[in-house]
Protein backbone atom coordinates (compact mmCIF):
# COMPACT_ATOMS: atom_id res chain seq x y z
CA UNK A 1 0.00 0.00 0.00
CA UNK A 2 1.39 3.40 -0.96
CA UNK A 3 2.07 5.79 1.53
CA UNK A 4 1.56 9.63 1.40
CA UNK A 5 3.48 12.14 3.96
CA UNK A 6 1.93 16.02 4.50
CA UNK A 7 3.10 17.77 2.00
CA UNK A 8 3.36 20.72 4.79
CA UNK A 9 5.41 18.91 7.55
CA UNK A 10 7.36 16.91 4.79
CA UNK A 11 8.76 19.37 2.92
CA UNK A 12 8.76 21.82 5.45
CA UNK A 13 11.35 19.63 7.14
CA UNK A 14 13.01 19.18 4.11
CA UNK A 15 13.46 22.70 3.69
CA UNK A 16 14.88 23.14 7.09
CA UNK A 17 17.38 20.30 6.10
CA UNK A 18 18.56 21.79 2.91
CA UNK A 19 19.04 25.31 4.54
CA UNK A 20 21.31 23.44 7.08
CA UNK A 21 25.06 24.08 7.64
CA UNK A 22 25.98 20.79 7.49
CA UNK A 23 24.18 19.85 10.55
CA UNK A 24 22.81 16.46 10.47
CA UNK A 25 18.83 15.74 10.09
CA UNK A 26 16.85 13.13 9.50
CA UNK A 27 13.81 14.51 8.24
CA UNK A 28 12.20 11.07 7.31
CA UNK A 29 11.95 10.00 10.99
CA UNK A 30 9.87 13.21 11.58
CA UNK A 31 8.08 13.24 8.67
CA UNK A 32 4.01 11.41 9.49
CA UNK A 33 2.13 8.92 6.92
CA UNK A 34 -0.94 10.21 6.94
CA UNK A 35 -4.25 8.32 5.35
CA UNK A 36 -6.60 11.60 4.73
CA UNK A 37 -6.30 14.78 2.52
CA UNK A 38 -6.67 15.70 -0.85
CA UNK A 39 -3.69 14.38 -3.18
CA UNK A 40 -2.12 16.92 -5.46
CA UNK A 41 0.42 17.41 -8.13
CA UNK A 42 1.38 20.92 -9.71
CA UNK A 43 2.45 21.36 -13.26
CA UNK A 44 4.18 24.23 -14.36
CA UNK A 45 3.14 25.64 -18.29
CA UNK A 46 3.63 28.99 -17.83
CA UNK A 47 5.69 29.31 -21.06
CA UNK A 48 7.69 32.36 -20.41
CA UNK A 49 8.91 31.49 -16.84
CA UNK A 50 11.94 28.95 -16.85
CA UNK A 51 10.81 27.89 -13.17
CA UNK A 52 8.21 28.55 -10.20
CA UNK A 53 8.59 27.46 -6.56
CA UNK A 54 5.55 26.55 -5.27
CA UNK A 55 4.15 27.24 -1.94
CA UNK A 56 0.48 25.75 -0.28
CA UNK A 57 -1.31 27.26 2.67
CA UNK A 58 1.54 29.68 2.56
CA UNK A 59 4.08 27.04 3.18
CA UNK A 60 6.98 26.81 0.68
CA UNK A 61 7.02 23.15 -0.76
CA UNK A 62 9.04 22.90 -3.63
CA UNK A 63 12.10 24.71 -3.02
CA UNK A 64 13.76 27.53 -0.29
CA UNK A 65 13.42 31.57 -1.40
CA UNK A 66 16.00 33.17 -0.27
CA UNK A 67 16.02 37.37 -0.24
CA UNK A 68 19.18 37.65 -2.60
CA UNK A 69 18.23 38.87 -6.28
CA UNK A 70 19.07 36.58 -8.77
CA UNK A 71 20.09 33.28 -6.25
CA UNK A 72 18.24 30.67 -6.97
CA UNK A 73 15.85 28.63 -5.14
CA UNK A 74 14.77 25.08 -5.99
CA UNK A 75 12.55 25.54 -8.68
CA UNK A 76 9.80 23.61 -10.72
CA UNK A 77 11.22 24.08 -14.01
CA UNK A 78 8.74 24.63 -16.90
CA UNK A 79 7.24 21.52 -18.46
CA UNK A 80 7.72 19.67 -15.16
CA UNK A 81 5.36 18.45 -12.42
CA UNK A 82 5.58 18.84 -8.54
CA UNK A 83 5.75 15.56 -7.14
CA UNK A 84 7.47 13.91 -9.54
CA UNK A 85 6.22 10.64 -7.84
CA UNK A 86 2.88 9.96 -6.35
CA UNK A 87 0.91 13.08 -4.96
CA UNK A 88 1.34 15.29 -2.11
CA UNK A 89 -1.21 15.15 0.39
CA UNK A 90 -3.19 18.93 1.71
CA UNK A 91 -5.73 18.97 4.29
CA UNK A 92 -9.12 18.93 2.22
CA UNK A 93 -11.07 22.06 1.92
CA UNK A 94 -10.04 25.14 0.38
CA UNK A 95 -6.20 25.05 -0.78
CA UNK A 96 -4.32 28.15 -0.82
CA UNK A 97 -2.21 27.95 -3.87
CA UNK A 98 0.75 30.32 -4.80
CA UNK A 99 3.29 29.95 -7.58
CA UNK A 100 6.36 32.49 -7.44
CA UNK A 101 9.08 33.43 -10.34
CA UNK A 102 11.58 34.84 -7.96
CA UNK A 103 13.37 37.94 -8.55
CA UNK A 104 16.33 38.06 -10.83
CA UNK A 105 18.98 41.25 -11.68
CA UNK A 106 16.57 42.12 -14.85
CA UNK A 107 12.83 40.50 -13.87
CA UNK A 108 10.62 41.28 -10.77
CA UNK A 109 9.32 38.52 -8.86
CA UNK A 110 6.27 36.95 -10.42
CA UNK A 111 3.36 35.61 -8.19
CA UNK A 112 -0.03 33.85 -9.14
CA UNK A 113 -2.53 33.17 -5.81
CA UNK A 114 -5.57 30.82 -6.27
CA UNK A 115 -7.77 29.48 -3.67
CA UNK A 116 -8.91 25.86 -4.95
CA UNK A 117 -11.76 23.34 -3.56
CA UNK A 118 -9.77 19.70 -3.03
CA UNK A 119 -12.16 16.97 -1.59
CA UNK A 120 -10.99 14.23 1.27
CA UNK A 121 -9.24 11.08 -0.89
CA UNK A 122 -9.64 12.76 -4.39
CA UNK A 123 -6.59 13.48 -6.67
CA UNK A 124 -5.86 16.45 -8.76
CA UNK A 125 -3.04 18.37 -11.00
CA UNK A 126 -3.37 22.23 -10.88
CA UNK A 127 -1.85 23.11 -14.00
CA UNK A 128 0.06 26.98 -13.87
CA UNK A 129 -0.95 28.04 -17.03
CA UNK A 130 -0.26 31.84 -18.68
CA UNK A 131 2.20 34.12 -20.73
CA UNK A 132 3.03 37.50 -19.06
CA UNK A 133 0.22 39.34 -17.65
CA UNK A 134 -2.32 36.44 -18.31
CA UNK A 135 -1.06 33.86 -15.41
CA UNK A 136 -4.09 31.43 -14.06
CA UNK A 137 -4.21 27.82 -12.92
CA UNK A 138 -6.53 24.89 -14.60
CA UNK A 139 -7.40 22.36 -12.16
CA UNK A 140 -8.13 19.18 -13.24
CA UNK A 141 -9.35 15.59 -11.03
CA UNK A 142 -7.64 12.43 -11.52
CA UNK A 143 -9.58 9.61 -11.69
CA UNK A 144 -6.70 6.56 -10.83
CA UNK A 145 -9.77 3.99 -11.02
CA UNK A 146 -8.69 1.03 -13.32
CA UNK A 147 -11.94 -0.88 -14.24
CA UNK A 148 -9.89 -3.23 -17.17
CA UNK A 149 -5.99 -3.74 -16.06
CA UNK A 150 -5.74 -5.60 -19.13
CA UNK A 151 -6.48 -1.97 -21.12
CA UNK A 152 -3.84 1.35 -21.06
CA UNK A 153 -5.66 4.86 -20.26
CA UNK A 154 -4.81 7.96 -21.75
CA UNK A 155 -6.31 11.47 -21.22
CA UNK A 156 -6.16 14.60 -23.10
CA UNK A 157 -5.48 17.99 -21.57
CA UNK A 158 -4.91 21.34 -23.82
CA UNK A 159 -2.74 23.88 -21.34
CA UNK A 160 -1.26 25.90 -24.01
CA UNK A 161 -1.53 29.92 -23.11
CA UNK A 162 -2.88 30.32 -26.89
CA UNK A 163 -4.52 27.47 -28.64
CA UNK A 164 -5.16 28.19 -32.81
CA UNK A 165 -8.25 29.28 -34.18
CA UNK A 166 -8.96 25.76 -35.54
CA UNK A 167 -8.42 24.07 -32.20
CA UNK A 168 -5.95 21.23 -31.61
CA UNK A 169 -6.26 17.71 -32.64
CA UNK A 170 -4.94 15.02 -30.15
CA UNK A 171 -3.83 11.92 -32.81
CA UNK A 172 -2.96 8.53 -31.18
CA UNK A 173 -1.63 5.85 -34.01
CA UNK A 174 -3.04 7.87 -36.92
CA UNK A 175 -6.33 7.77 -35.37
CA UNK A 176 -7.83 11.32 -33.83
CA UNK A 177 -8.32 10.60 -30.08
CA UNK A 178 -9.68 14.15 -29.03
CA UNK A 179 -10.29 17.61 -30.07
CA UNK A 180 -10.08 20.63 -27.72
CA UNK A 181 -11.23 24.51 -29.36
CA UNK A 182 -9.30 25.66 -26.10
CA UNK A 183 -7.90 25.54 -22.66
CA UNK A 184 -8.97 22.29 -21.53
CA UNK A 185 -11.41 22.26 -18.62
CA UNK A 186 -10.21 19.74 -16.53
CA UNK A 187 -13.11 17.31 -17.19
CA UNK A 188 -11.17 15.31 -19.39
CA UNK A 189 -12.01 11.57 -19.19
CA UNK A 190 -9.05 8.44 -19.66
CA UNK A 191 -9.86 6.71 -22.78
CA UNK A 192 -9.09 2.96 -22.58
CA UNK A 193 -7.03 1.54 -25.02
CA UNK A 194 -6.40 -2.14 -26.25
CA UNK A 195 -2.88 -2.93 -26.05
CA UNK A 196 -2.41 -6.25 -28.15
CA UNK A 197 1.28 -7.41 -27.98
CA UNK A 198 4.32 -5.12 -27.73
CA UNK A 199 1.83 -2.56 -29.31
CA UNK A 200 3.51 1.03 -29.08
CA UNK A 201 1.99 4.44 -29.04
CA UNK A 202 3.01 7.50 -31.09
CA UNK A 203 0.78 10.74 -29.99
CA UNK A 204 1.02 13.48 -32.08
CA UNK A 205 -0.28 17.07 -31.20
CA UNK A 206 -1.42 18.99 -34.39
CA UNK A 207 -3.32 21.99 -35.74
CA UNK A 208 -7.29 21.24 -36.33
CA UNK A 209 -7.77 20.18 -40.04
CA UNK A 210 -4.02 19.96 -40.66
CA UNK A 211 -1.90 16.68 -41.16
CA UNK A 212 1.37 18.47 -40.19
CA UNK A 213 2.59 17.68 -36.98
CA UNK A 214 3.37 20.56 -34.03
CA UNK A 215 4.96 17.79 -31.69
CA UNK A 216 5.15 14.68 -31.31
CA UNK A 217 5.95 11.58 -28.71
CA UNK A 218 7.37 8.52 -30.53
CA UNK A 219 6.79 4.59 -29.74
CA UNK A 220 5.78 5.16 -26.29
CA UNK A 221 5.61 1.72 -24.40
CA UNK A 222 3.09 2.28 -21.73
CA UNK A 223 1.72 -0.32 -19.19
CA UNK A 224 -1.33 -2.23 -19.03
CA UNK A 225 -3.33 -1.05 -16.11
CA UNK A 226 -1.74 2.47 -15.82
CA UNK A 227 -3.40 5.84 -16.33
CA UNK A 228 -1.58 8.70 -18.61
CA UNK A 229 -1.90 11.65 -19.13
CA UNK A 230 -0.82 14.07 -22.26
CA UNK A 231 -0.49 17.54 -21.40
CA UNK A 232 -0.33 20.10 -24.35
CA UNK A 233 1.96 23.65 -23.82
CA UNK A 234 3.06 26.61 -25.26
CA UNK A 235 2.07 29.37 -27.59
CA UNK A 236 -0.05 28.45 -31.00
CA UNK A 237 2.31 29.94 -34.08
CA UNK A 238 5.80 30.22 -32.02
CA UNK A 239 8.53 28.52 -32.88
CA UNK A 240 11.13 29.12 -29.82
CA UNK A 241 12.37 26.42 -27.82
CA UNK A 242 10.56 27.28 -24.68
CA UNK A 243 7.11 28.69 -26.27
CA UNK A 244 6.48 26.44 -29.32
CA UNK A 245 3.48 23.67 -28.77
CA UNK A 246 4.87 20.78 -27.06
CA UNK A 247 3.35 17.46 -25.38
CA UNK A 248 4.35 15.46 -22.71
CA UNK A 249 3.52 12.57 -20.76
CA UNK A 250 2.76 12.14 -17.06
CA UNK A 251 2.39 8.42 -15.21
CA UNK A 252 -0.86 9.28 -13.11
CA UNK A 253 -0.52 5.85 -11.36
Amino acid sequence: MKKYFSILSFFALATVFLASCGEERNFLESATAVTSGARIKVFHAAVDVPGVVVSVNDKVVSGVLTTTVGATPGLVTLGSLFPILDYAVVPAGTAKFKVTAPATSTTAERVLNADVNVADGKYYTVHAIGNAGTYSFMVSEDDLSVSDPDKTYIRFINAMTTTPATGVEFVVNNVVASTEAGLSDGKEAFIAYDQPGSTRFTIVLREGGKTAALSTLSSLNLVRGKKYTIIARGLAGNTTTTGRPTIGLVNNN
